[in-house]
């Protein structure tokens, strides 16, 4: 229900010509729909039954501070890297555009105050993983971290989108998956 939600949010933007502030951006849809509420739910579903309990699930649907950190860096990062392709054609504002309209800056500023807040976001993941004592067994921790870090898989300087460009991911996925590791 969430991700369709935010999804019709979006389209409503698109059609209406809004472009919302970067933090009604991330809250009423980029959270979501960077992915992190989907894939790390469905990684929980298949852990084992004594660790995947009632608070965990509650732990991420409240979108705890590591949760929704680790949205922002999904939805930032892939906006970062597509917001020049995406307004080729109509689409919906990306926390880029919201952020030159709400502070009146280039999209080169923009990236910068983004990045920033990715670096924030890192910190704040950091902090709480680290925070003791916690009431989640690390292995959910883990889940979120490592779905951010694919983040930089997908979305780099040097290769762009590859999350689009899957092509583009032919070369590491054959070094996973096909080529032997000498030992």
């Amino acid at each position: 229900k969430k991700i369709a939600r935010a999804y019709l949010k979006k389209i409503g933007w698109c059609t209406e010509g809004q472009v919302p502030t970067v933090e009604e951006y991330l809250i009423e849809s980029g959270y979501v729909t960077g992915g992190m509420p989907i894939v790390c739910g469905s990684a929980f579903v298949g852990m084992r039954a004594d660790i995947v309990t009632r608070e965990a699930f509650e732990w991420a649907n409240n979108e705890s501070k590591m949760f929704r950190s680790g949205s922002a860096i999904c939805r930032i990062q892939n906006d970062i890297f597509t917001y020049k392709f995406e307004q080729k054609r109509d689409h919906a504002p990306s926390s880029v555009e919201c952020c030159m309209k709400q502070y009146g800056i280039s999209d080169k500023e923009a990236v910068e105050f983004l990045l920033n807040e990715l670096s924030n976001a890192w910190k704040n993941i950091g902090r709480e993983y680290c925070q003791k004592p916690t009431l989640l067994p690390t292995v959910f921790k883990d889940r979120i971290i490592n779905y951010a870090r694919s983040m930089n898989l997908f979305y780099d300087n040097r290769n762009g989108d590859r999350y689009t460009n899957s092509h583009l991911l032919k070369e590491h996925l054959t070094a996973l998956f096909v080529d032997p590791v000498p030992l």
